[in-house]
């Protein structure tokens, strides 16, 4: 059961910090000089609100629950290596996502997250790899009109 308040009070700071990040930059979607009451800010902001208020719920129930067990915390070091390595390959999907655009950068991301977490299995390294970032490109830029770097 240890294992589950970990992962909820992990999961709830990593959604609460990247909801925070998310709601300062779309302050910048605000034209300062309109008048409506409900601007293209709007909906991202309302949605990372109520994102960062699940994540407050989730670490707080699950800082009650970790309270409540008498199990001690083992931590895995390989675990703890792989989030880090994650976290640092993450970094470099967002670098290299400027440089090259959106398919290449994440063929490169999911290629390497994957073997980072032990997907060893070639056909399906290959399939995930290459179908879903080209699926996703044609779906945004020929269903939803929203052209992708």
């Amino acid at each position: 059961m240890m294992k589950k308040e970990v992962s909820d009070i992990s999961t709830g700071i990593v959604l609460l910090l990247l909801s925070i990040i998310g709601y300062v930059f779309s302050m910048d979607l605000a034209d300062p000089n309109s008048t409506i009451k409900y601007g293209p800010d709007f909906f991202p902001k309302l949605i990372l609100s109520l994102l960062a208020i699940s994540s407050l719920f989730l670490i707080v129930n699950a800082i009650r629950r970790y309270k409540k067990s008498t199990e001690t915390l083992d931590v895995d070091k390989k675990v703890v290596l792989s989030v880090l390595a994650f976290i640092v390959i993450l970094i470099g999907y967002i670098t290299l996502f400027f440089m090259t655009g959106f398919i290449i950068s994440t063929i490169v991301f999911l290629l390497i997250g994957q073997w980072v977490f032990n997907i060893r299995k070639i056909p399906l390294l290959i399939a995930t790899t290459v179908v879903i970032p080209v699926a996703l490109y044609f779906l945004f830029s020929t269903f939803f009109k929203i052209p992708l770097p």
